[in-house]
C-alpha cells in the first residue's frame, strides 16, 4: 500500500507521519504566504497611520497613565516585534516611562516567569518599565466595569481599568473566538474567573465556529467588554507560519482589528469538500503544545469537522503536562460525569468541556504525546506510542475505507466545509 509522509509539527520540531495515501481526503495547508519583509517597517507604518483613530502621539500626553496588555508565553513570541515602537510613540508624546504597565493577559494561563517576560518582550523592556502578570483570582485587583447584553458581569485588571491610556497589542489567528486579537486582550486576556467562564460556558463555547464572527456569541460577548473597557488604541499583526509578521494593522479596537481579521481569514481558511471519518491534527508545536491545556485546541477545531462516530487522533507534545491542574480534575470526571455537573449548574473547566463534547462525539480519541500512559488513560483519551498505531486502530472502528483529513500544522489553518 502505496503511503504519503506528511511532517506534523510536534514540540519544537516535526514529526514524520505514514499516511495510506489512498485515504487521505485532505492535507490541509496555506496558499502561498508572503514571506516577512520589512517587519519593523510594516509595523512602524501601522502606527504611524492608524486606522479609525488618532495616533498614539495625538492621544496621550504627559502625565498620562498607560496600560499595555500583552501576549503571554502560551502564545507566539512576538511583543518584542512591536512593543519598542509602542514605547517610542509613547516617549514621543511625552510619557515617562514609570507611568507605563505592561500586563502580561494571562487569561486562564499560569503566570509568565521574568525569563519569558524578556523572551517575549525583551530584557531592555523588561529592565525598563514595570511588568506585570494578571491574575484572574486576584479580587483585590479587578473592577467590575459593568455587564453585557448577556448577562455576562465584566471584571477586569485594576491596573488597565484606571489607565488613562489603555493598549491592546497581540496578534490575529483562527481561534474559537473567531480570531485572536482585539477584543480578546480583554476577555479573556485580562478577566476575572468568573467573567471568563461565563463567556466559555458549554453553550457557547460547543457552538463557537473557528474562523467564523457570525452567530458567534463568545466573540459577541467579548467584543461588548472591549467596548466596556474603554479600549484606546490597538496594534495587532498577522503572521505566516513561520511567525514572521506579514501585516499589521493599528487604531480603533474595531476598525482595525477588522482589517486584520479579514486579511487572516484568507490566509488561514481552505476549502474542504466533504466530512471525514477520521482527523490526524498537531496542537501547533511549541508553545502551543508544551501542555495539553493548550494542545487542546487542536482538538476543538478538528473534533467539529469529524463525522460522528469517527477517530481523533491528536499529536502533541505536552512536555510541561497537562498545565492546568483544574482541567486534570475535570477530565478525569468522564463525560456522563461531567455533563451531569454542567446540567446542576457546578463548576468545570471549559476546555474539559470541549474535550467531552468531542469524545461523545468520537468512536474514539488518540493521543501521541510524552505523557504518562496511565495519565492519559485517566483523561479520556488512548495513548498510542506511534501514530500509525493510531491510524490502525481508527480503521479497526471506521473501516479501512475511511477518509483521512490531516491537519499538520494544527489550529493555525481552518478547514470550511462546502455546503
Amino acid at each position: 500500500m502505496s503511503k504519503r509522509e506528511i511532517p506534523f509539527l510536534y514540540g519544537k520540531e516535526e514529526m514524520n507521519v505514514r499516511c495510506p495515501e489512498k485515504n487521505i481526503l485532505s492535507v490541509v495547508a496555506p496558499g502561498a504566504m508572503p514571506k516577512g519583509k520589512n517587519e519593523e517597517e510594516l509595523v512602524r507604518n501601522a502606527l504611524k497611520n492608524p486606522i479609525g483613530s488618532k495616533p498614539l502621539t495625538k492621544i496621550a500626553k504627559p502625565g498620562d497613565k498607560v496600560a499595555i496588555v500583552t501576549d503571554d508565553h502560551a502564545r507566539p513570541r512576538v511583543g518584542w516585534k512591536m512593543m519598542p515602537f509602542i514605547l517610542e510613540e509613547l516617549k514621543t508624546a511625552g510619557v515617562r516611562s514609570e507611568d507605563i504597565t505592561i500586563i502580561m493577559g494571562t487569561g486562564t494561563h499560569r503566570p509568565c516567569t521574568k525569563e519569558e517576560c524578556e523572551h517575549l518582550l525583551g530584557k531592555d523592556v523588561v529592565a525598563n518599565y514595570n511588568v506585570v502578570n494578571h491574575n484572574m483570582d486576584d479580587k483585590d485587583n479587578l473592577v467590575y466595569i459593568g455587564m453585557t447584553s448577556r448577562g455576562n458581569a465584566i471584571w477586569i485588571n485594576r491596573i488597565f481599568a484606571q489607565a488613562d491610556v489603555k493598549i491592546l497589542t497581540g496578534h490575529i489567528a483562527i481561534i474559537s473566538f473567531g480570531f485572536s486579537g482585539g477584543r480578546k486582550s480583554v476577555l479573556p486576556a485580562i478577566c476575572g474567573r468568573e467573567t471568563i467562564y461565563y463567556n466559555h460556558q458549554h453553550d457557547w463555547i460547543t457552538r463557537a465556529n473557528f474562523g467564523s464572527l457570525e452567530n458567534n456569541i463568545m466573540h459577541d460577548d467579548a467584543m461588548e467588554a472591549g467596548h466596556l473597557a474603554k479600549v484606546d488604541f490597538i496594534l495587532n499583526v498577522v503572521l505566516n507560519l513561520e511567525y514572521e509578521v506579514i501585516k499589521a494593522v493599528a487604531g480603533d479596537m474595531v476598525t482595525a482589528w477588522m482589517e486584520g481579521v479579514n486579511y487572516a481569514r484568507e490566509l488561514y481558511t481552505v476549502p474542504l469538500k466533504r466530512q471525514p471519518e477520521i482527523v490526524i491534527t498537531s496542537g501547533g508545536g511549541s508553545p502551543a503544545d508544551d501542555t495539553l491545556f493548550q494542545s487542546l485546541k487542536g482538538f476543538q477545531i478538528s473534533y467539529l469537522l469529524m463525522k460522528r462516530g469517527g477517530s481523533l487522533i491528536l499529536v502533541a507534545n505536552c512536555k510541561d503536562g497537562i498545565g492546568d491542574k483544574e482541567l486534570e480534575h475535570s477530565l478525569k470526571l468522564g463525560p456522563e460525569e461531567m455533563f451531569r455537573q454542567i446540567n446542576e449548574g457546578e463548576h468545570v473547566h471549559f476546555m474539559a468541556d470541549i474535550v467531552n463534547s468531542g469524545l461523545e462525539k468520537a468512536g474514539e480519541v488518540f493521543l501521541k504525546s510524552t505523557l504518562d500512559s496511565e495519565l492519559v488513560k485517566e483523561c479520556g483519551f488512548v495513548p498510542v506510542q506511534t501514530v500509525e498505531e493510531a491510524i490502525e486502530k481508527a480503521f479497526s472502528i471506521v473501516g479501512k475505507d475511511a477518509r483521512i483529513l490531516c491537519m499538520p500544522k494544527g489550529l493555525y489553518i481552518a478547514p470550511v466545509i462546502n455546503q
